[in-house]
């Protein structure tokens, strides 16, 4: 009986020992010997096109007048853009939106004020030096606010790509030195993602101005917008 019994426990333990080894395998196999790192490059590049917002509204108590009125502002707008040599296709402008708009009054509270117009128009500038006759000109219409003004390269997707490539070998140079302190060697990589990608093109702010450019039209500077690019990458580690 006792002969029985011990045969089943060895059983037992060569099943749970073959159990066991069989996890630690698969697990080595699933998760082998590698390092992870991250790649980030950054590529300055320069300002060579502005995108101008422009938005126009006007109100009055007659819908025929401010109708009428705000086409012509419209076509004051287009006039002037025109005036400074922009190409037709650079210029976008939307629809006119109508509306009713209220005022409030201590006697009768919010009461209809009349109809109020709307409308966009947005231009692209590749000549930077237009910069300040355009701000002085629109700044001078009435009824007319300019509502930003995004900075951009004409090659940014160019840009973006050498950049990409640049952040990846970072990361595998990274991966080989960290490798070879240990006496290894980097091999295939397992993953890569590209964890992050900056382009700041939103405003002034974002645009800095070095001393290699020259000042454009008394305070202006085209200036370099910085497009950065992290990877994330995993390589398999080969020991010597």
């Amino acid at each position: 009986m006792k002969q029985i019994k011990n045969l089943d426990v060895r059983k037992t333990a060569m099943i749970l020992i073959t159990l066991v080894t069989t996890i630690l395998v698969s697990d080595a196999a699933e998760n082998p010997p590698h390092v992870t790192v991250y790649g980030t490059a950054t590529t300055s590049v320069a300002v060579d096109e502005m995108n101008w917002r422009i938005r126009i509204n006007h109100k009055n108590p007659s819908l025929e007048e401010v109708a009428k009125a705000h086409n012509s502002t419209v076509k004051e707008v287009l006039d002037f853009l025109m005036e400074n040599e922009l190409p037709e296709h650079c210029i976008q402008t939307s629809g006119m939106e109508f509306g009713e708009y209220f005022v409030t009054s201590k006697l009768k509270g919010r009461i209809k004020g009349g109809y109020q117009a709307s409308s966009s128009i947005n231009f692209k500038v590749t000549d930077l030096s237009k910069y300040k006759d355009l701000w002085t000109g629109i700044s001078r219409m009435e009824n007319v606010s300019l509502n930003g003004i995004t900075y951009n390269n004409s090659k940014r997707i160019k840009h973006q790509s050498e950049t990409r490539k640049k952040a990846l070998l970072a990361a595998k140079e990274k991966a080989q030195k960290l490798a070879q302190t240990l006496g290894s060697e980097i091999g295939k990589p397992l993953f890569i993602e590209e964890e992050r990608f900056g382009y700041s093109n939103n405003n002034n702010s974002n645009v800095y101005a070095t001393n290699e450019q020259a000042i454009l039209n008394e305070g202006f500077a085209p200036g370099q917008i910085p497009i950065t690019v992290q990877i994330k990458a995993s390589f398999s580690l080969v020991t010597q």
